[in-house]
């Protein structure tokens, strides 16, 4: 037993946990439709790694979840976990017993687990790898699957057969094999691509390393005459520098003694100035001071003048206090006398006012029953008065109204008729003109919208054609790149040949180039002239002999031919032997400028056609001749023969004949350019006009659709105006019947309120007369005589309550009076003291004493005053004399320092000249340790002697140096751009070329090996394949015949000679049948052929469980027991789960789950065993 329990929990139709335990045998699954038996199915896919959500029945990871019901929400993560036995070890992991889990939430994320720890996918696929449980497509039937490994082409069937000769394992090599080998084909690839690209720089690297080793033994040569040569200077600068620092010390000293003398001469001049300053200053505070002293003497006088003025007035304020005092004491006496008697008289009148107020309440209650019947009368006099006034009024208003209707009637009625008739007319008129304009405006309107319409079409159409130019544009712009790319291809190449050309020379003045540039070889000679000349073809021609000599001292060390065009003696003339073509100096066309050249190098080779006839005339020749065949026998004179290779590409000729192609081509390729960037601009002109023209239309369009908004404005315009005309005349006929209408109303108003003033005029009669009677009652009661007594009672009353309030302002008044006299009393006893203090204050003796103080101060200081004015006098005389002696010391002094600027100005030029020399010495020679002068500033030089290097100290330069640097300086200025690190560059590359050639044999040795796994690889898939088709071939023959009670059926090979690729197909022929094919077959026949393939591989190559859904849907009642019988014996061998309806397989079980659809939308399982359920049946028996 292998597989022992399944959990699920959330996972779709499973919300609860939920588990299945497996035994021995076959397990059966059963429940209706629906209820989610297939979901077991899947649970056992998902948990095993199934990534296909199809397969699972689903779109996304959230499909695997349960998603709730109406009863039960929904899940928020689903988790199935399988249990397998390893007690026997199958699996390769150090446990008894292995829990594999997976788990997926509402995230997307899935989880998978292992014993409870978090794992990989793929470390799930590498623990069921050697199971069989990690890709077998038969180990889990899927629900109407049954047959469809009968549906499946030969070749896609053969992935069964795979799977069953255990050979994926193999396969996962191989690809695994041939994945490595499709990079290493890469990279050897790579290689030989980058190889190609290091192969031509590596040859140019090594010319320019030549070119930056030549350039370095000249820039040797030029620093060694360099440091001579600034030696020299720096020598001399320094001299210069010291004379220069001498003149400017020695013009110092005799400036620094002036400007010593002068400002002796101005400290003199500023201490005279500073006694003349203190002198002043003196001065100025003794007048200042007398100027103080003189204004308190004259302060001193005002104040006793001031003093005596105050003590006069003092004395007069206290005699006026002493005659005030008995006044104001006699007044308050008056004041107390008077306010007795008004406080009597107050007291007096108010006893007469509390009497006259008892007496009038004493009237008032004898009078109040009379009062009540006038009050009576008076409110009925007072009620008709109202009613009359009211009746008044309302027929006063009555009145107006009338007034008011008639009014409006007669103006209702006077209305002008006739102008409102002329005003329609116009109306009228208006509505005409304002219909002739709208109907203009409209057609104007549709006529520049036509125009615009049609401006527009245009412009689209223009623009689509703009749009094909464009695309046309851009089609040549493509080709014109693709053309400039190409040039600059053929370019490089012309560049890299014609390095080719002259490589390994270095360049030099007057160099014309190589003999083979110069000349023009029949294509029949080539191969003789070439073979007779070989290197000379390249021989390098100058100018003059002088430069002859310098080519050769620049390509010192290599092997090189040269001649120089002015030195040369041209080889004699001979005349043709016959038999000969004749001399190739006769055949071959070379530039006039280089004939002498050709006369030397061309006229000893005489051409032949055949190799015998070169050498038979050769033994005539004169020495140093030689005779060359057509196909490049070559025979000297004297015998010596040789003969020449095949045709080499790299050849001088080969070469030139190649650059000048290339030249040719460029030529072409450059005119062709030249052409199409002619019709690229041609184009691009035609572009820009069509754009010009459709920014034009655009623009009319503009403008069209401006003008037509214009027209559409007017014609709204006329069309409010026109709407406004037959508004204001609807209005005016409408006004018209309402004034006809309202004047009805109107009459009909003023006969109602005739007729109401009828009515109010009755009833203001009526109310006059009520009035009359209600007065005429009134005036018959005795009301004047109780009014009259009463009002009597009342002016007392008011006459007492009047004299006792005089009286009471009389005695406020008198207490007033008394309380100003006694506080002008006391105000004037407080001055009278106040007086008296400040007179017994005031002294002028102090004020004398103070007087006569300053008087004695002023007088002193009149005699200091004088001294001082003459010693400043005295002062001034003597700092005119210094200021004449100064003025001529600073004239000295200035040209002192004029003579010490102009020593510093020559000094810092100096300086200035040999740093610029130092500066130019680092630019030549880089670091370089000189020499100073100890008196010269600057930082001390650090000891970097082994470091750097020092200049010669020279007194006298060489013959002609300086024109032995200018050579120098020309020599490497014509050598023109050098790359220095180009050695450095070389020699990286050529390591990195040697690295990658030894990376081509190892990617090749690597390729081989690959190559020889792959064949082993095909050769062990080959044979397992084969030996596992025979065996299933065999048990597939039984088993089709036990299913269906007879008939054969076979497998074939699609390729049996290529057992890697053969597909595989199924013969089958029912009983009392002939062969037919699969696709004729029924649907319960196909579900028995599919299913004997089934048990045939099961057999073969059993697996630890299986699980199949309802792979026996469609068999009947008499072929489901030869299905249960070999389903019984397939469960002896393995582990069987079969979720079916079908109650003849559910007999062959052990083990019996019963799944159902609960309430909750969710499945519901129970288990059964049915021969535990048959043993307690018999023993309740």
């Amino acid at each position: 037993m292998k597989l022992k329990r399944l959990t699920l929990q959330g996972y779709k139709t499973f919300a609860s946990k939920t588990d299945f335990l497996f035994d021995e045998g076959i397990t059966a699954v059963v429940g209706p439709n629906g209820s989610g038996k297939s979901n077991i199915a899947d649970a056992l896919r998902w948990v095993l790694g199934e990534q296909s959500y199809s397969t699972l029945r689903g779109k996304r990871t959230t499909d695997m979840i349960f998603s709730g019901s109406q009863s039960r929400s929904r899940a928020g993560m689903a988790q199935a976990t399988l249990t397998f036995d390893n007690s026997d070890g199958w699996l390769p992991i150090d446990y008894t017993e292995v829990e594999i889990s997976r788990r997926a939430y509402r995230s997307g994320e899935n989880e998978y687990l292992i014993n409870g720890q978090r794992v990989r996918l793929k470390d799930v696929a590498d623990l069921l790898a050697t199971s069989g449980l990690s890709e077998r497509t038969y180990t889990i039937v899927g629900q109407g699957l049954i047959d469809q490994a009968l549906s499946l082409r030969s070749e896609e069937r053969r992935a069964l057969f795979e799977e069953a000769a255990g050979i994926n394992h193999y396969k996962a090599r191989r690809a695994e094999t041939l994945r490595r080998l499709q990079e290493t084909q890469r990279n050897l690839e790579r290689v030989h691509d980058i190889l190609n690209e290091i192969r031509p720089r590596l040859a140019s690297l090594k010319r320019q390393a030549t070119r930056a080793q030549n350039y370095e033994q000249v820039a040797v040569d030029l620093r060694h005459l360099l440091r001579i040569w600034y030696g020299y200077r720096w020598e001399k600068a320094k001299a210069a520098l010291r004379a220069a620092r001498k003149e400017a010390r020695e013009a110092e000293i005799t400036w620094e003694n002036g400007r010593r003398t002068l400002l002796v001469q101005q400290e003199n001049q500023n201490s005279i100035r500073q006694q003349i300053d203190r002198a002043d200053q003196q001065l100025a505070e003794n007048q200042s001071r007398r100027d103080e002293v003189r204004t308190q003497l004259e302060k001193a006088r005002r104040d006793m003048a001031i003093m005596e003025e105050r003590r006069q007035s003092l004395e007069r304020q206290l005699v006026e206090a002493a005659q005030e005092r008995p006044l104001l004491e006699e007044q308050r006496a008056v004041a107390q006398i008077d306010l007795s008697a008004a406080t009597s008289d107050l007291e007096a009148a108010q006893s007469n006012l509390h009497r006259v107020q008892g007496e009038l309440q004493q009237f008032n209650a004898t009078f109040e029953t009379t009062q009540a019947t006038i009050s009576r009368w008076q409110q009925a006099v007072t009620q008709n008065e109202t009613n009359l006034r009211q009746a008044q009024t309302r027929l006063a208003q009555a009145q107006g109204q009338q007034s008011q209707l008639r009014e409006r009637l007669r103006e209702a009625s006077s209305s002008d008729e006739e102008a409102v008739a002329a005003e329609l007319e116009d109306l009228a008129e208006e509505i005409e003109r304002q219909t002739a304009v709208f109907d203009t405006a409209r057609a104007k309107a549709k006529e520049l919208n036509d125009q615009r319409q049609a401006a527009q079409n245009e412009r689209q159409t223009l623009i689509n054609e703009l749009k094909q130019l464009r695309r046309d544009a851009r089609q040549q712009e493509q080709q014109l790149n693709q053309r400039q790319s190409e040039l600059a291809k053929l370019e490089a190449r012309v560049d890299l040949l014609d390095q080719m050309r002259h490589k390994e020379v270095k360049a030099s003045a007057g160099l014309r180039g190589q003999l083979a540039s110069f000349i023009t070889i029949p294509d029949r000679h080539k191969k003789a002239v070439e073979a007779a000349l070989a290197a000379r073809l390249g021989t390098l021609i100058v100018a003059e002999r002088q430069q002859l000599e310098q080519l050769l001292q620049q390509n010192r060390g290599q092997a090189l031919t040269a001649v120089a065009l002015n030195h040369l003696t041209p080889f004699p003339t001979i005349p043709t032997p016959a038999g000969a073509i004749g001399w190739a100096s006769d055949l071959i066309q070379v530039e006039a400028a280089m004939q002498p050249v050709a006369d030397l190098l061309l006229r000893p080779i005489l051409l032949v056609d055949e190799a015998t006839t070169a050498y038979e005339l050769a033994l005539s020749l004169p020495p140093g001749t030689l005779a060359v065949s057509r196909n490049g026998f070559v025979a000297h004179a004297g015998g010596l023969v040789q003969t020449s290779a095949a045709d080499d590409a790299s050849s001088v000729l080969a070469r030139e004949e190649a650059w000048r192609q290339a030249q040719a081509e460029l030529a072409q390729k450059r005119a062709g350019l030249a052409g199409e960037e002619t019709a690229v601009s041609g184009q691009q002109t035609a572009v820009q006009d069509k754009q010009n023209r459709v920014d034009e239309l655009q623009n009319e369009e503009q403008r069209l659709a401006r003008l037509a908004n214009e027209a559409g404005q007017r014609q709204a315009q006329a069309q409010r105006r026109l709407d406004n005309a037959r508004q204001q005349q609807t209005y005016l006929d409408r006004q018209q019947d309402h004034r006809r209408r309202d004047a009805q109303r109107l009459q009909e108003r003023l006969t109602a309120v005739t007729r109401e003033i009828e009515g109010l005029e009755e009833e203001v009669v009526g109310g006059e007369t009520a009035v009359y009677e209600a007065r005429t009652q009134l005036a018959a009661l005795p009301i004047a005589e109780g009014q009259q007594q009463r009002q009597t009672l009342r002016q007392e009353i008011a006459a007492a309550q009047t004299i006792l309030a005089g009286r009471q302002a009389v005695v406020d008044s008198r207490r007033t009076t008394l309380h100003q006299v006694e506080r002008q009393l006391a105000r004037v006893q407080a001055r009278e003291a106040s007086l008296r203090q400040q007179q017994s204050q005031m002294s002028l003796t102090d004020e004398s004493t103070t007087q006569q103080r300053w008087q004695e101060q002023l007088e002193r200081l009149d005699m200091t005053i004088e001294p001082l004015k003459t010693r400043l006098a005295e002062n001034r005389q003597e700092l005119q004399g210094l200021r004449d002696k100064v003025a001529a010391l600073q004239k000295q002094t200035h040209d002192l320092e004029t003579r010490y600027t102009q020593t510093k100005i020559r000094l810092t030029q100096q300086e200035n000249q040999i740093e610029g020399l130092q500066d130019r010495i680092k630019a030549d020679l880089g670091l370089v340790s000189l020499t100073y002068d100890e008196e010269q500033t600057g930082a001390t030089p650090l000891p970097m002697h082994e470091v750097v290097e020092t200049l010669p100290q020279v007194t006298e330069l060489p013959d002609d140096i300086e024109q032995t640097i200018q050579n120098y300086r020309g020599q490497m200025q014509r050598m023109g751009a050098i790359n220095p690190d180009a050695p450095q560059e070389y020699a990286e590359t050529q390591e990195r070329h040697d690295f990658l050639t030894q990376q081509v044999e190892d990617l090749s040795k690597t390729d081989a090996q690959l190559r020889e796994v792959i064949q082993e690889l095909d050769e062990l898939t080959s044979k397992a394949f084969g030996a596992t088709v025979e065996q299933v071939n065999a048990i597939f023959g039984n088993t089709f015949t036990q299913l269906f009670g007879g008939g054969t059926a076979r497998l074939e090979l699609t390729d049996p000679d290529d057992l890697t690729i053969s597909g595989v197909e199924i013969i089958a022929q029912l009983p009392n049948r002939r062969e037919q094919g699969l696709a004729l077959l029924s649907g319960g026949e196909r579900s028995l052929t599919a299913a004997a393939l089934l048990f045939s591989l099961l057999k073969v190559s059993p697996t630890p469980f299986c699980v199949m859904d309802e792979v026996d849907a469609a068999l009947d009642e008499a072929n489901i027991n030869r299905f249960r019988d070999l389903l019984r014996e397939l469960g002896l061998q393995m582990q069987i789960v079969i979720i079916t309806h079908n109650r003849g397989t559910v007999q062959a079980a052990q083990t019996i789950y019963g799944i159902s659809m609960g309430s909750d939308s969710t499945s519901q399982a129970l288990s059964i065993k049915p021969e535990e359920y048959v043993a307690q049946s018999r023993q309740l028996v």
